[in-house]
């Protein structure tokens, strides 16, 4: 247990550290707002991998609401902020957070492998769960969320350029609300909360 916790310390930390060269390197620092059509479906079957390496798939999640957000641990600015703001809104969201699974899909599935999201994906909250896959997997789910994303070539390695959202989507998994990047933490619990609320009275 504790070799384990040392290693993770260890991937976190040195994660943490590239950051601010990454958002030195990264020529897309703002990732695109998502766009939803109107009566685009969004959501779907999917298989990928929990932290453990054990296989998860939409049926996992049947009868929970879901926060989806797609990103990469190498991420500078975007992903970090927004998984900050998912903790800021379960926490201020007190016993409604219960109701919720955060999910930080990853969409670079060659290097965010279970180990290093766990270790990510926990520096933030311990309630976001961090799923990866193979590179067919994590398209089809990219599809599925209309996620568009992108490797951008940067000498030796890559960044990715993406867009980006977090999906609130309801038990039956339908997209209840699109919530921006950027949304203040009171808005988003706002919003949640009256997605739930409308749901209970129908």
């Amino acid at each position: 247990m504790k070799r384990t916790w040392i290693a993770s310390a260890v991937i976190t930390g040195l994660l943490l550290a590239a950051l601010p060269l990454s958002y030195q390197l990264w020529p897309a620092r703002t990732p695109v707002a998502a766009a939803v059509d109107a009566g685009q479906r969004i959501g779907g079957p999917f298989e990928l991998r929990d932290p453990s390496g054990r296989a998860v798939t939409h049926e996992s999640f049947d009868g929970q609401w879901l926060l989806v957000f797609f990103g990469f641990t190498r991420c500078a600015d975007i992903c970090p902020t927004t998984l900050m703001q998912v903790a800021k809104v379960l926490d201020g969201m007190g016993e409604q957070g219960d109701w919720l699974q955060p999910l930080f899909i990853s969409l670079d599935p060659d290097r965010d492998t279970p180990e290093v999201l766990a270790a990510y994906t926990t520096f933030f909250d311990e309630r976001i769960l961090g799923l990866t896959g193979t590179s067919e997997q994590i398209q089809q789910v990219a599809d599925a969320y209309a996620v568009y994303f992108r490797k951008v070539p940067m000498g030796d390695t890559y960044m990715l350029d993406h867009t980006g959202a977090v999906y609130l989507m309801n038990p039956q998994g339908e997209l209840a609300s699109l919530i921006p990047l950027r949304t203040a933490p009171t808005d988003a619990i706002r919003e949640i909360s009256t997605a739930l609320a409308q749901s209970r009275d129908g």
